[in-house]
């Protein structure tokens, strides 16, 4: 009896001594020990070559619980992937450039209702294709309502982004991003971004505008009608009434000399299913194409501050970017129902996923998107968790790949679940 007692005192000591992360640390409501099974997960990706590397930050209640990284920013020499790398962001732009409209909005210098025409005379001669397998050469049909700023910021204006299979959109996929488009990106073909924005409205639309939703390059026409109505670059504007006031200062379409050595290089799977570095990298230097649909280079750290902003009513830190109630129309879904992800809408920007629970009325529960390189991130309004990955990997894996992965692992750690 004397020695089980002994045995149980000692098992009690080490027990007390050993790492409070093996029985689930807690911070701010959330398991930190399942929290690191994302570090588990990225680990084996690197070691079955399908990932090179990747960053995530969870935070909560305006609170970082967890910041990591694993893997490499360059699998050929091996650099070390470390927190707080700089990612080209892709479409994590769009939701920034839909803020910058906001303010616009804000101020009374638009209004969703307007009629794009009347910043960009080109939107006026738009048709709409009937035949999507005969490319850009699509008999046409006249277009029966204008596109506004509205559709564009919802994705409902017909536009497209040159990313599905048809052949119309194969087509606009060449105009935008070169003749060798969906296999590499001519990054030198257009030097603005009103030169891409004319090269979208050469082709016809999709469909008529309101009537349907799809992903679209219109971000490159709200970027076009910031720098028409404040005389300003897009980066001159952004810096100036969003990067600057939250202290986003590594986000840019040029990275600084002093930070390259801090970029992830895109990666993407050869023939043979391995991860690779990409022969078609972004440039990270001497851009003036300051484009609305992406385009931006930023970090974890930076992007959050941006989402913290939207978390907390439009203001960080005492600086306030957009009104309480303007970030509340970026909780409204505009599409209706014809988002095609159940349980889900599309406001000024942001996707939307409803509060399941309830069963009637829609409540908007989350805000997110993603970037073509397969960043991801989201704003769970009601748990005040933002969830943010990043890494730089071809192909992309859209909503399905590693914003499942990262919703998994954050809502499996959550531990005051009402």
């Amino acid at each position: 009896m004397a020695r089980n007692t002994k045995s149980l005192i000692l098992q009690l000591l080490i027990l007390l001594f050993l790492p409070k992360t093996l029985f689930g640390q807690l911070s701010e409501g959330l398991d930190l020990t399942k929290l690191s099974k994302l570090n588990d997960y990225i680990e084996k990706q690197v070691k079955a070559e399908k990932l090179a590397g990747a960053e995530f930050l969870i935070a909560r209640n305006n609170k970082i619980v967890m910041h990591s990284s694993r893997g490499f920013s360059n699998l050929e020499t091996k650099k070390k992937l470390d927190k707080n790398s700089i990612y080209f962001i892709q479409s994590m732009t769009k939701p920034i450039i839909s803020v910058a409209i906001m303010q616009l909005y804000e101020r009374g210098l638009i209004d969703f209702d307007d009629e794009v025409s009347k910043y960009i005379p080109e939107v006026a001669r738009l048709k709409v294709a009937l035949d999507w397998s005969k490319g850009i050469n699509s008999p046409t049909e006249e277009i029966r309502r204008p596109i506004t700023i509205g559709q564009l910021l919802s994705h409902t204006s017909g536009l497209s982004h040159g990313l599905l299979k048809n052949k119309l959109d194969l087509d606009i996929g060449k105009l935008i991003y070169g003749v060798n488009h969906p296999f590499f990106t001519d990054y030198s073909l257009h030097q603005t971004v009103e030169s891409r924005a004319k090269a979208l409205l050469s082709a016809p639309l999709m469909f008529q505008p309101g009537t349907n939703w799809c992903y679209s390059a219109g971000g490159d026409l709200l970027a076009v009608i910031i720098e028409k109505i404040t005389k300003q670059t897009v980066f001159s504007y952004l810096k100036e009434n969003i990067f600057n006031p939250l202290g986003m200062y590594d986000t840019s379409y040029n990275v600084d000399r002093e930070a390259i050595e801090r970029v992830m290089l895109l990666h993407n799977t050869n023939n043979n299913k391995k991860i690779v570095i990409s022969k078609n990298q972004p440039p990270r230097r001497g851009t003036s194409l300051y484009g609305g649909t992406h385009g931006l280079y930023s970090t974890a750290l930076d992007y959050l501050k941006f989402c913290h902003m939207i978390m907390n009513g439009g203001k960080l830190n005492g600086k306030r970017v957009l009104k309480k109630k303007t970030v509340d129309l970026l909780k409204i879904n505009q599409v209706g129902s014809i988002y095609s992800r159940k349980n889900q809408g599309f406001s000024y920007g942001f996707a939307i996923e409803y509060d399941s629970s309830f069963k009637v009325e829609e409540k908007t529960q989350s805000l997110y998107w993603g970037g073509y390189f397969n960043t991801r991130f989201f704003i769970d309004l009601k748990k005040n968790i933002v969830a943010i990955w990043m890494t730089q990997k071809l192909p992309n894996l859209s909503y399905e790949g590693y914003h499942q992965i990262l919703k998994k692992k954050v809502y499996s750690a959550i531990t005051d679940i009402e």
